[in-house]
């Protein structure tokens, strides 16, 4: 589940209500064929991407976003990107839940937990060769952090600071905060964003619980589709701490 807002590599374009129906029937029928190409290449990916319902979110995402149930896309930042670097993108998406990055972020400093999530996941898509590094957007991605943790990797950069991380790259997603906050309401809703006037769905903690669950049941029958030895030694770790009995000493 994923966010922080990033600058988009070029200012948007205002296009006619006609023009932007018209991209993002485009837009969609390239995300549908880089999905296609996922469960081709690399099954365990394109398994979980069949997962997540795609849906627009021009009015309040500049990039591109999942909460473990959708895949989020800005139409006009995926129209410059060929199918391949969608590919990639969508493969981002998914590894973020697959390692649970939101939960994992408790007290730190946000921006600089994306960060740190960020090279995990782009470490492990470029170890891949999954898709293509998108050309637009100077990602987060260094083997320094080869086999470390998103943990490791923040209080490496942590002492960099925010600014000097910020000068290197760029978020190519956001990490948004879906939970609902204490005192919001009942139940799901929308939650109106102040920065982007659009609106993006919130949850309860326990609608959280059950998208988290619902990664979960998505990784073991996507790895069971795909077969071991097309996994990710990442993903193989997870997966076998789902599956392998837990001795009660």
């Amino acid at each position: 589940m994923t966010t922080d807002i990033i600058e988009q590599t070029e200012q948007e374009v205002q296009l006619t209500p006609a023009q932007l129906e018209s991209l993002r029937a485009e837009v969609l029928d390239k995300i549908i064929v880089a999905r296609v190409g996922l469960l081709l290449r690399h099954p365990f990916f394109g398994n979980m991407a069949t997962r997540l319902v795609i849906k627009e979110c021009d009015e309040w995402c500049p990039t591109a976003a999942t909460d473990g149930r959708h895949l989020y896309y800005n139409t006009q930042f995926f129209s410059k990107m060929t199918t391949k670097e969608i590919e990639f993108v969508i493969a981002h998406e998914i590894l973020h839940c697959v390692f649970d990055h939101m939960k994992r972020r408790e007290d730190r400093e946000p921006q600089l937990h994306n960060i740190a999530c960020d090279y995990i996941v782009n470490n492990t898509l470029m170890d891949q060769n999954i898709g293509e590094k998108p050309k637009d957007v100077q990602i987060f991605q260094d083997y320094k952090y080869s086999g470390w943790s998103s943990e490791a990797v923040y209080d490496d950069i942590y002492k960099k600071g925010k600014k000097a991380m910020e000068q290197i790259g760029k978020l190519l997603d956001e990490h948004i905060d879906w939970e609902k906050e204490e005192g919001a309401g009942a139940g799901k809703g929308k939650n109106k964003d102040k920065k982007d006037g659009g609106s993006r769905p919130v949850y309860s903690k326990a609608e959280m619980e059950q998208i988290k669950n619902e990664i979960k049941e998505g990784m073991l029958q996507s790895a069971q589709a795909a077969g071991n030895e097309n996994l990710p030694e990442a993903i193989q770790r997870i997966i076998n701490q789902f599956t392998e009995p837990k001795m009660n000493w």
